[in-house]
């Protein structure tokens, strides 16, 4: 009886640590694929090194998160009372480093929210049109959360996009007598490309817009996705937190039974 479960212990370890090794390797693919891809916020940031950093970090984690997991494997597998303790440990002090990370987030989250409202303002007024890269990141945006500028379509008439040197009225889309203005086409919620053009051209002392037009903000809009899957993002958190957890609880009774089948067989 206690060999079956010792043999159960054993394998309920290394299966939670497999899953605690498949978690990172997820996180670590997730946030390559974010460093890589051209179309997200952190391409269009104009103060890159801040997110870049961030990124690094949470690559850094997932790869130690997956060397962890398997470093968990084998000591189960091998019945190793040192492998099992530094993966208590470590997993001890990365599960404290994540709760810190989420109370310090939540508690200045409305300064994080207007950091990253002011960054995205700089990279439309000062890189648009005139970062390829950028340009096609926030066109990418634009069209896939369905919205215009940060703040509203109005973010555009500061843009270098509307203030170009050395092109003609068409292609910066202003006019300096009449005060008006162009957003992009990505801008447009229609397919009609006339109604389009005629939609994007807009009066700096009007703060109509067109029907054909997304109104909201991409900030805005992104901000909205985030709080609207919330309860998704505290059940995935939650879930992670207890396969920790319970990661940490299994291994160290395995740690506990190895030492003692050692002290009995001596």
């Amino acid at each position: 009886m206690g060999g079956c479960c010792y043999g159960c212990l054993k394998y309920m370890v290394m299966i939670f640590n497999l899953i605690y090794m498949l978690m990172g390797g997820a996180l670590l693919g997730t946030v390559l694929w974010m460093y890589l891809d051209g179309l997200n916020f952190t391409t269009i940031a104009s103060k890159m090194d801040d997110y870049t950093y961030v990124l690094i970090f949470l690559m850094a984690l997932g790869a130690i998160m997956t060397i962890m997991g398997f470093l968990g494997c084998c000591g189960a597998l091998q019945e190793s009372q040192c492998m099992l303790a530094t993966f208590f440990a470590l997993v001890l002090v990365i599960l404290a480093g994540q709760i810190a990370a989420c109370v310090f987030f939540f508690a200045n989250q409305e300064v994080f929210m207007s950091e990253f409202k002011k960054t995205l303002k700089e990279s439309l007024v000062e890189h648009y049109g005139n970062d390829e890269i950028k340009t096609r990141a926030f066109d990418g945006i634009q069209k896939e959360l369905k919205c215009c500028g940060v703040s509203g379509p109005h973010d555009w008439k500061d843009s270098r996009y509307n203030n170009a040197e050395g092109k003609s009225s068409i292609e910066i889309g202003v006019s300096g007598a009449l005060g008006i203005y162009n957003v992009p086409n990505s801008c447009c919620s229609t397919t009609d490309p006339n109604a389009c053009e005629a939609a994007r051209k807009l009066t700096i002392s009007s703060p109509l817009f067109s029907d054909a037009l997304y109104r909201t903000g991409c900030a805005d809009q992104a901000i909205k996705f985030l709080r609207s899957h919330g309860l998704e993002v505290l059940i995935i958190v939650a879930l992670i937190v207890l396969i920790e957890l319970l990661a940490m609880v299994f291994s160290m009774v395995l740690c506990c039974a190895v030492r003692r089948i050692d002290q009995f067989k001596a």
